[in-house]
Protein backbone atom coordinates (compact mmCIF):
# COMPACT_ATOMS: atom_id res chain seq x y z
CA UNK A 1 0.00 0.00 0.00
CA UNK A 2 2.88 2.05 0.28
CA UNK A 3 3.96 2.09 -2.88
CA UNK A 4 1.09 4.07 -4.36
CA UNK A 5 1.02 7.36 -1.65
CA UNK A 6 4.79 7.37 -3.14
CA UNK A 7 3.97 7.48 -6.69
CA UNK A 8 0.88 9.91 -5.62
CA UNK A 9 3.43 12.43 -3.79
CA UNK A 10 6.21 12.11 -6.79
CA UNK A 11 3.24 13.10 -9.06
CA UNK A 12 2.32 16.31 -7.17
CA UNK A 13 5.90 17.29 -6.78
CA UNK A 14 6.45 16.89 -10.48
CA UNK A 15 3.04 19.13 -11.37
CA UNK A 16 4.06 21.80 -8.41
CA UNK A 17 7.41 22.07 -10.28
CA UNK A 18 6.28 22.33 -13.88
CA UNK A 19 3.63 24.76 -12.98
CA UNK A 20 6.44 26.86 -11.06
CA UNK A 21 8.49 27.09 -14.51
CA UNK A 22 5.33 28.54 -16.22
CA UNK A 23 5.28 31.48 -14.12
CA UNK A 24 6.42 35.03 -15.53
CA UNK A 25 7.72 38.25 -14.41
CA UNK A 26 4.47 41.15 -14.48
CA UNK A 27 5.41 44.67 -15.65
CA UNK A 28 3.80 47.52 -14.60
CA UNK A 29 3.87 49.75 -17.40
CA UNK A 30 3.59 53.67 -16.53
CA UNK A 31 5.11 53.78 -12.79
CA UNK A 32 8.08 54.27 -10.95
CA UNK A 33 9.76 57.26 -13.67
CA UNK A 34 6.73 57.57 -15.77
CA UNK A 35 5.44 59.67 -12.99
CA UNK A 36 5.48 63.20 -14.10
CA UNK A 37 4.63 66.56 -14.58
CA UNK A 38 2.34 66.09 -17.58
CA UNK A 39 2.48 70.21 -17.63
CA UNK A 40 6.50 69.41 -18.59
CA UNK A 41 5.39 67.56 -21.55
CA UNK A 42 5.66 68.61 -25.11
CA UNK A 43 2.89 66.28 -27.14
CA UNK A 44 3.35 68.49 -30.22
CA UNK A 45 6.45 66.36 -30.98
CA UNK A 46 6.48 62.50 -30.57
CA UNK A 47 8.25 59.55 -32.06
CA UNK A 48 7.43 56.09 -31.76
CA UNK A 49 8.91 52.90 -30.25
CA UNK A 50 9.16 49.82 -30.77
CA UNK A 51 11.24 47.07 -28.55
CA UNK A 52 10.86 43.13 -28.67
CA UNK A 53 12.13 39.96 -26.54
CA UNK A 54 12.29 36.19 -27.68
CA UNK A 55 12.41 33.12 -25.63
CA UNK A 56 12.29 29.68 -27.16
CA UNK A 57 10.00 26.60 -25.73
CA UNK A 58 12.52 23.66 -26.49
CA UNK A 59 10.48 20.42 -27.43
CA UNK A 60 7.38 21.95 -26.76
CA UNK A 61 7.96 21.32 -22.74
CA UNK A 62 11.35 23.48 -21.90
CA UNK A 63 11.43 27.06 -21.38
CA UNK A 64 14.12 29.17 -22.28
CA UNK A 65 13.77 32.92 -21.48
CA UNK A 66 10.07 32.64 -22.04
CA UNK A 67 8.89 34.04 -18.49
CA UNK A 68 11.62 36.75 -18.76
CA UNK A 69 10.81 38.23 -22.34
CA UNK A 70 8.15 41.01 -21.17
CA UNK A 71 10.14 42.23 -18.40
CA UNK A 72 12.92 42.29 -21.42
CA UNK A 73 10.81 43.99 -23.58
CA UNK A 74 9.95 46.79 -21.66
CA UNK A 75 13.36 47.33 -19.94
CA UNK A 76 14.96 48.27 -23.98
CA UNK A 77 11.12 50.23 -24.46
CA UNK A 78 12.44 52.60 -21.21
CA UNK A 79 15.81 52.73 -22.50
CA UNK A 80 14.82 53.98 -25.72
CA UNK A 81 12.95 56.50 -24.59
CA UNK A 82 15.40 57.95 -22.79
CA UNK A 83 13.36 59.98 -19.80
CA UNK A 84 10.97 60.97 -22.04
CA UNK A 85 7.14 60.76 -21.21
CA UNK A 86 6.03 57.07 -22.57
CA UNK A 87 2.14 55.95 -23.08
CA UNK A 88 -0.11 54.14 -25.73
CA UNK A 89 1.78 51.05 -25.09
CA UNK A 90 0.87 48.29 -27.16
CA UNK A 91 1.54 44.39 -26.45
CA UNK A 92 1.83 42.29 -29.08
CA UNK A 93 2.80 38.43 -28.97
CA UNK A 94 3.70 35.92 -31.68
CA UNK A 95 4.83 32.70 -32.26
CA UNK A 96 6.94 30.86 -34.96
CA UNK A 97 7.58 27.36 -35.17
CA UNK A 98 11.37 26.05 -35.02
CA UNK A 99 12.94 22.70 -35.33
CA UNK A 100 12.92 21.48 -31.97
CA UNK A 101 10.54 23.83 -30.51
CA UNK A 102 8.40 27.40 -30.66
CA UNK A 103 9.78 31.20 -30.80
CA UNK A 104 7.68 33.25 -28.97
CA UNK A 105 8.11 37.05 -28.94
CA UNK A 106 6.96 40.29 -26.96
CA UNK A 107 6.39 42.93 -28.99
CA UNK A 108 6.21 46.68 -27.01
CA UNK A 109 4.95 49.77 -29.40
CA UNK A 110 4.69 52.75 -27.85
CA UNK A 111 4.35 56.72 -28.20
CA UNK A 112 7.37 58.99 -26.52
CA UNK A 113 7.16 62.64 -26.05
CA UNK A 114 10.10 64.92 -24.78
CA UNK A 115 9.78 67.16 -22.08
CA UNK A 116 9.49 70.74 -22.82
CA UNK A 117 12.78 72.24 -24.36
CA UNK A 118 12.30 75.17 -22.50
CA UNK A 119 13.28 73.93 -19.38
CA UNK A 120 9.66 74.38 -17.04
Amino acid sequence: MRTPIRVLRLLIILIAMILAGCSGTPIQVGTGTQQQNLENIDFSHWRHLTAEASGFQLMWFIPIGINSRHEKAYSKLLVMAGGDYITDVMIKESWTYALFGTVYTTTLEATAYPKNSNGS
